[in-house]
């Protein structure tokens, strides 16, 4: 072979080494949320380690090894390890070394105490460990129920102190546990009765950070480095958000946070809140938002996220969060629970429900304030046009229609095409220049402030100027005709005969001054009187 050919080999085998190297870190890039964990660990914060086969690598979220699990290591993610596999044993035999098959993995060897009153056996599992689940296959020749203890114990003499446990049955492969997790480097095995006849001694422990029959269970402490019971799962510092129970596995039920003590928000559809954080998967109820669906609809919007705004609610009310329906009433001109829907024809006011008066030509009227907007038709007045029109020939009325008469005969005219009240080329125009009737012809009576008078009956819609009176205002006041007393001139006369009052007053007062300060002379003038003395 010559050198050229091998480099060319040598080159391909490293490109297609770098491809496969390439694929496989793009598949667990890919595969497992992203490839959070590096290769040969998974879980939260990536605490667990992988025990597959060959240095295979496993899954980085859920463990799983791609075939069998390392030696030791038994599982559905291969987090539970065999102490007692290879480790140093000793056993009342004639040969000590013999011990050890009942922790080499096969279990067609076995082993046998000697044939004295006591038999034990004792494996050092190396380190202090916490043993509750176990697994013996024992032999046939094994003892009677009842008579073999376990003892788990930091010591050597191992089978001093209560045991863990006593095997109550003598089938030839038995899964036992002990009454209580028991912690120590030594297991052992006694029967005080006789002999025990061992094939394979496995004893179980999980691997850090997690628990159960089979540790397929992850720790869920809120103290993220505190490894959990390895058998019930409690943790000393309490459980992670979002998990209850004494072994911190049940998920919040309705609640989220800490030891599950918040609630839930309003989650779309009442379904249940992350029990982690508290947010809703599908998004908040109608009338809420914020990220966990506990904060009302700002005041004027409501829906879904809260997104829509309220419609027409009378005076501005807001209405319903959660509907968007209005409390009360629509406002003028609208309708329908949201009172989102414009008026029918025909229909006005608060809620449309009013129906329209009679406008002209059939001609529907404004939704909001109920006027027609060209007017009432023939027959009816009034703001609304829903007053009918009375033509009762009283003498008010005879005189009227004689002078409407008289002036048209006089003026020689006649009426239009167009219908009564209305004028121009398309008859769309209402009367103008104050006039009304048929062809616009007909002058208006004198309403109050020189206004129009209702261009077809030629009704002065508010009032008549002072002494006339309606509806046409043309026939003055029978009162105003005679003489109304005018203000000023009862004021003027009053002043006069006050006027006059006080003249009066004053010569009589006078004159009577007068009689009094009257000097009356007298005839003879009175002697003085004389004293004479004799």
């Amino acid at each position: 072979m010559s050198t050229s050919s091998v480099t060319r080999d040598a080159i391909n085998i490293t490109v297609c080494a770098s491809f496969l190297l390439l694929v496989v870190m793009v598949t667990r890039s890919v595969g497992g949320k992203g490839g959070m964990c590096p290769g040969d660990r998974f879980g939260q914060q990536c605490r667990l380690t992988c025990h597959c086969a060959n240095k295979e690598l496993c899954d980085d979220i859920t463990g799983q090894c791609p075939g069998p699990c390392d030696e030791g290591w038994s599982g559905p993610h291969c987090q539970r390890q065999n102490v007692a596999l290879g480790r140093s044993t000793d056993m009342k035999t004639s040969d000590w070394s013999r011990g050890d098959f009942a922790v080499d993995g096969n279990l067609r060897t076995c082993v046998t105490s000697s044939s004295n009153r006591t038999g034990w056996w004792r494996v050092d599992m190396q380190d202090k460990r916490t043993v509750f689940f176990m697994e013996i296959h024992f032999a046939n020749q094994t003892a009677r129920p009842g008579r073999v203890r376990v003892h788990v114990s930091d010591y050597v003499d191992t089978f001093y102190g209560k045991p863990c446990t006593r095997i109550q049955s003598a089938h030839k492969l038995s899964k036992f546990t002990c009454d209580l997790p028991s912690t120590g480097r030594y297991f052992g095995l006694i029967n005080k009765e006789g002999q025990i006849t061992l094939c394979e001694v496995l004893v179980f422990v999980c691997a850090p950070f997690t628990y159960g029959v089979d540790c397929s269970q992850e720790c869920t402490c809120a103290d993220p480095s505190e490894q959990c019971n390895p058998v019930t799962g409690s943790c000393i510092s309490g459980c992670k958000d979002g998990w209850m129970g004494s072994a911190c596995n049940k998920p919040c039920a309705g609640r989220y946070g800490r030891n599950c003590r918040q609630a839930c928000g309003h989650c779309f559809g009442n379904q249940t809140c992350d029990h982690v954080t508290g947010s809703c998967l599908k998004g908040c109820a109608p009338g809420w938002k914020g990220p966990r669906c506990k904060q009302d609809c700002d005041p004027g919007n409501y829906g879904v996220e809260c997104i829509h705004q309220c419609h027409h609610c009378l005076d501005n009310d807001t209405c319903d969060p959660s509907s968007g329906e209005c409390p009360w009433r629509c406002a003028p001109g609208w309708r329908g629970r949201r009172c989102d829907s414009e008026c029918e024809p025909g229909f006005h006011g608060q809620s449309c429900e009013f129906r329209c008066g009679h406008c002209h030509g059939n001609s529907t009227c404004d939704a909001t304030n109920g006027l027609c907007p060209v007017g009432c038709s023939s027959g009816y007045e009034g703001l609304f046009c829903t007053k009918e029109v009375k033509y009762i020939m009283t003498k008010q009325v005879k005189y009227i229609m004689t002078k409407q008469v008289k002036y048209i005969m006089t003026k020689g005219l006649c009426p239009s095409s167009c219908l009564s009240g209305w004028e121009g080329p398309t008859c769309t125009s209402k009367c103008s220049n104050r006039s009304f009737g048929p062809g616009c012809q007909l002058p208006c009576g004198q309403c109050a402030n020189s206004e129009p008078c209702h261009h077809v009956t030629g009704y002065c819609l508010h009032a008549c100027e002072r002494g006339y009176e309606r509806p046409f205002c043309h026939i003055r006041n029978r009162t105003d005709l005679m003489g109304k007393p005018n203000l000023l001139t009862l004021l003027v006369a009053c002043m006069i005969l006050f006027m006059l009052t006080i003249v009066a007053v004053t010569v009589c007062l006078v004159v009577k001054w007068r009689q009094i300060n009257k000097v009356v002379k007298p005839k003879s003038p009175i002697p003085p009187f004389q004293q004479t003395v004799v």
